[in-house]
């Protein structure tokens, strides 16, 4: 309909009255047959904001219609009016509009088209000196095939940009994003919430606002079969607090990539979906408070890399699921927080993440926290954290509140690594099950400690796993132990890897030795250290005996797995049944005493023989003591002088056996009844002289610790 200043209709004049007395020009009263709404034209209100005719007054608080129909596209491109202040307020309630409203590079004092139905707003650099009112809009055109786009690129606004249950959609068969904020300024807040709807991208890329942006119980749906649909994309923004919490509905990718966050960002209870690719981002981004995302829902990767919070991040009870087939029986990196820096700290009780959490580099200055969690993937790393510093506890025990909506344990399904960790806390578990199968092709489930520093305690309760498991504290170091043996470190046949392991002492009030012995001994391979740790930490807990027992064993198990032939073995073997690989001076007191009644019951034996003589060759009898004659014998270091009253020789009456002649023409026998006396005699010396070496070394400490 073609505009005729000079021809207004009665509805323009209904306006005109009404703006000038400041009031509301309501159509609503006056709709016709089936709701049809009176017409006003764009070219009227274009002339009646530009304020071109002076009798066409308009007062405070400018221009409003409801429920009026606009003819025609409402042109105020670069438009600033003829006063210092811009154009006045322009309210359009509840009104149609089929034609584009285009403000771009104008000045208004405030702008409202809510509850309106229309198809385009264009606003690229306008200023508002106001609000910017989009509440309740909807799309409009034909059944089916409805529209709404809002370009605000650079538009800088002095209030609220207000778009409450409002409902926006681009063609199907367009990509063109439904609101673009990028580089806007909102000194206010940003409000896309209480039944907002998008279908289609928000974008709001190096958007500035000054409060808050909220989209509760807002549905964001822009997903595409690659992943690679956006939902929001507002990478490079600041906002003081950001709340997608409540019923916050997200399909395709949400992006706040080196985005600003004064204070929280909230997502609790928050549905986001871009399944096989990154359903939340947060790279970069600078949060001055907290990320709250308890019972949230991510069904895609969750990424924090390198992002800054100064607070906590809570994702109790949340949901993320990042699958890599359609199938489901796969699973990739659900949440990424490679590098992150977390000033308090990473609460997961009662979590339920399919798909890796990877933690490498990341800093938290406070407590980690997977009490009740359940972290699923199978045949590879379920938790991956190598290099992770914690400023607190690392925990896996239910929390105070007894939060468990997946179950009483904590389930790592696969393998969890926190390999050269720092924890200046400490370290705890309980009702933890680690099952298989683990990372690297392993059957069972791997708890990995390698090389991990924790200044406090390790706090080893009930922990089940299956006999494949592996628990790797390999060149790990701790405050202290205070573990369940029995309990808290699998079933028996699950292997620890404790090479290089250190702990400054065990806490257990009911340690015994034996038990500590078996833990030992579960290593997955021989380690002297694991042994030496034991018995030294023993020791200076006054527990000397028990140190010794630790260590005897020690020895007996390098004889077993670690001779290098099967003579070493045997000569070990008898060091450690003789002298206790010289730390047990009662195994070699006992074998002296032994070896010297041998010597005794042999040299009655062979005086009784008449093997034993005087240098005369008499029968010896009474001219010894046959004691001391075997202690004489034996040891070397001491002349007692029986020896030289008596030795093996064969009497005028002995009856010893004549042996076997070698030859007919010599007088060498075999087994000659004095001969075997003598060899014996010298045998009985040679033992004897290993056997007070081995003494002196036992007995004077040698090889004992020297702690």
């Amino acid at each position: 309909m073609a505009f005729d200043a000079n021809d207004l209709s009665p509805h323009e004049h209904f306006v005109m009255e009404r703006t000038r007395l400041g009031e509301v020009a309501d159509f609503t009263a006056l709709a016709g047959p089936g709701g049809a709404k009176p017409v006003v034209r764009a070219g009227f209100l274009r002339k009646l904001l530009l304020r071109i005719d002076p009798a066409w007054l308009v007062h405070s608080p400018g221009v409003r219609l409801r429920g009026a129909r606009i003819e025609g596209a409402l042109d105020l491109t670069d438009c600033s009016g003829s006063g210092a202040m811009g154009l006045p307020a322009l309210a359009l309630l509840e009104c149609e509009i089929p034609e584009p409203v285009d403000v771009s590079h104008s000045r208004l004092a405030r702008l409202s088209l809510k509850g309106s139905r229309l198809t385009k707003l264009v606003a690229i650099e306008a200023q508002i000196d106001g609000e910017l009112d989009l509440c309740e809009v909807a799309p409009l055109g034909p059944p089916g095939l409805e529209t709404l786009t809002a370009m605000l690129r650079g538009v800088r606004i002095d209030g609220d940009l207000r778009a409450r249950a409002a409902k926006f959609a681009r063609a199907i068969d367009s990509a063109e994003d439904v609101i673009m904020l990028q580089s806007a300024e909102i000194t206010g807040n940003l409000l896309l919430d209480d039944g907002f709807e998008a279908f289609g991208r928000i974008w709001v890329t190096s958007a500035r606002v000054g409060g808050s942006f909220r989209c509760t119980n807002g549905q964001f749906l822009n997903r595409s079969d690659d992943a690679k649909g956006q939902a929001i994309k507002a990478d490079g923004a600041s906002f003081d607090f950001v709340r997608l919490g409540g019923k916050f509905k997200a399909e395709g990718e949400v992006s706040f990539i080196s985005t600003r966050i004064a204070l929280d960002i909230e997502i609790s209870e928050a549905s986001f979906r871009n399944e096989f690719g990154a359903a939340l981002l947060l790279n970069n981004a600078d949060i001055g408070g907290r990320i709250r995302g308890d019972g949230a829902k991510i069904a895609g990767q969750f990424l924090l890399q390198n992002c800054t919070i100064a607070r906590n991040v809570e994702l109790r009870g949340a949901e993320i699921v990042h699958r890599t087939t359609p199938r489901g029986d796969t699973f990739g990196r659900a949440l990424d927080a490679a590098n992150v820096k977390i000033g308090g700290g990473l609460l997961l009780h009662g979590a339920n993440i399919k798909g890796e959490v990877f933690l490498a580099g990341a800093k938290v200055d406070g407590d980690v926290a997977f009490g009740h969690g359940r972290f699923i993937n199978a045949g590879a790393w379920a938790l991956c954290a190598s290099n992770v510093s914690v400023g607190g506890n690392l925990t896996f025990e239910p929390p105070e509140t007894n939060f468990a909506p997946h179950g009483q344990k904590t389930v790592i399904e696969g393998g969890a690594t926190f390999s050269r960790a720092r924890i200046d806390g400490a370290v705890s578990w309980s009702a933890l099950e680690v099952r298989g199968p683990g990372p690297n092709n392993a059957k069972g489930g791997v708890l990995s400690f390698a090389d991990a520093s924790i200044a406090g305690v390790i706090h080893a309760r009930g922990l089940i796993t299956q006999q494949d498991a592996l628990i790797d504290l390999s060149g790990a170091a701790c405050g202290s132990l205070d573990d369940d043996i029995k309990a808290g470190w699998g079933v028996e046949g699950a292997k620890l890897d404790l090479d290089g392991f250190k702990y400054d002492r065990i806490d257990n009030a009911g340690e015994r030795w034996r038990d500590r012995l078996a833990w030992l001994s579960r290593g997955v391979r021989f380690s002297s250290q694991s042994f030496t740790q034991a018995a030294h930490v023993y020791a200076r807990a006054g527990k000397r005996e028990d140190a010794r027992r630790i260590l005897l064993a020690q020895q007996d198990r390098r004889t077993r797995v670690a001779s290098s032939g099967p003579v070493t073995w045997a000569l070990s073997s008898l060091f450690g049944a003789i002298a206790g690989y010289g730390l047990a001076p009662i195994r070699v007191a006992r074998a002296l005493v032994l070896f010297l009644a041998l010597g005794v019951v042999g040299v009655l034996t062979m005086n009784a023989d008449g093997a034993l003589v005087t240098p005369r060759g008499a029968q010896c009898n009474g001219a010894i003591e046959p004691a001391l004659y075997a202690i004489d014998v034996a040891l070397p270091v001491i002349d007692l002088g029986q020896e030289s009253r008596c030795g093996p020789g064969r009497t005028a009456r002995a009856e010893l056996g004549a042996g076997v002649a070698v030859s007919e023409t010599s007088d060498w026998r075999l087994f000659e009844g004095a001969a075997m006396w003598k060899w014996a005699h010298a045998l009985y010396a040679i033992f004897g002289a290993i056997l007070t070496a081995l003494a002196v070394i036992t007995f004077s400490g040698v090889l004992k610790p020297k702690d």
